[in-house]
């Protein structure tokens, strides 16, 4: 392992033919240690594209982190041409507190509100403009992988750039060879909203966003969820010809827009329909009761459509989104 001083991508892609991994330093801590970013970077023997790969954007979101790991120490470096770059942890003080938030702000921070960052700002938002100028801007492009974490559950869907241009082709390419089954178009983009993925649009880099599972899964398809998702950065490999094998084929996908519903009333949330099931308009999707056992609310489905996640907690706040319908393109 080794301690990065001085962080240059472009430097350390010079030396050509190896695997490396260690911390980026960022900044200390009144405790003597360091925020910091973890960085694996296989370096083909031929030069070539840049792939990126980030996970844990929210610390609860480990999924990402896993698959980049595991995507990292399966590439051989002497049949590549090019870099693949993993960040499995963005948020490392989010992750430490397995939590979607860190703890060093003053108030707790989204960080995936505020890229590009700012070099002036909070910890979190100079974190934040760090990862964008030297990583995401030096990139052909991003992965950045999110998940359900502790708060919901994430059927296999990947966002992507719908901008009617060569970088939103490449992201719709990307997203397709990715093989997750629910293919998710991004038409809303905003020059504040903070996420990642528009940033990494406006840089000039095609970027998809991959999401899947939650601690839901944990015993049950919590392997799966990872190794799919390190396929889908190994395919991705493959379409930037970094790994010279031919893109292996996907399943069948399903094009949706996603709306998150909201209840009215809080108490025990009591879903009614299961994850991928596909709903009828009218439909009961969960019923609200109290604690009393008595019914104060139910979510019918607005439109047909897919259950595409849901809010883990059995138990949810009023005026809060419970569900993630997908209306079928």
């Amino acid at each position: 392992m080794s301690e990065f001083k001085n962080f240059d991508l472009e430097k350390e892609i010079e030396t050509r033919g190896r695997k490396i991994h260690g911390f980026v330093n960022i900044a200390a801590k009144p405790d003597g240690s360091y925020v910091k970013l973890p960085v694996l970077m296989a370096i083909g023997k031929e030069d070539g594209p840049i792939v990126l790969a980030d996970g844990c954007n929210h610390g609860d979101e480990h999924e990402g982190a896993e698959a980049i790991i595991s995507a990292y120490h399966a590439l051989d470096v002497d049949r590549m041409k090019g870099t693949f770059v993993g960040v499995p942890v963005i948020n490392m003080e989010a992750f430490n507190n397995l939590s979607r938030y860190g703890t060093s702000d003053f108030v707790p921070v989204d960080m995936n509100r505020i890229f590009p960052g700012n070099d002036k700002g909070t910890i979190s938002q100079y974190v934040a403009h760090f990862y964008a100028e030297n990583f995401v801007r030096k990139a052909n492009a991003l992965i950045t992988i999110h998940g359900g974490g502790n708060y919901l559950y994430l059927e296999p869907i990947t966002l992507y750039q719908d901008n009617n241009d060569e970088i939103s082709k490449k992201s719709a390419e990307m997203a397709k060879v990715f093989g997750f089954k629910y293919l998710w178009k991004n038409k809303d983009y905003s020059e504040d909203s903070g996420f990642l993925d528009e940033v990494s649009y406006r840089l000039g880099v095609p970027s998809i966003t991959p999401e899947i599972g939650g601690q839901t899964t944990r015993n049950g398809s919590r392997e799966k969820n990872i190794s799919d998702t390190r396929d889908g950065i190994m395919n991705v490999l493959r379409v930037f010809e970094i790994i010279d094998e031919p893109v292996k084929p996907v399943q069948q996908q399903i094009n949706v827009e996603v709306d998150y519903l909201f209840i009215k009333e809080g108490g025990f949330n009591k879903p009614q329909k299961r994850p991928g099931e596909r709903v009828k308009k009218g439909e009961c999707l969960a019923i609200i009761t109290n604690l009393f056992g008595e019914e104060i609310d139910r979510l019918e489905a607005p439109y047909d459509g897919v259950i595409v996640g849901y809010w883990a907690y059995s138990v949810c706040q009023p005026r809060s989104w419970i569900c993630m319908l997908g209306k079928v393109e």
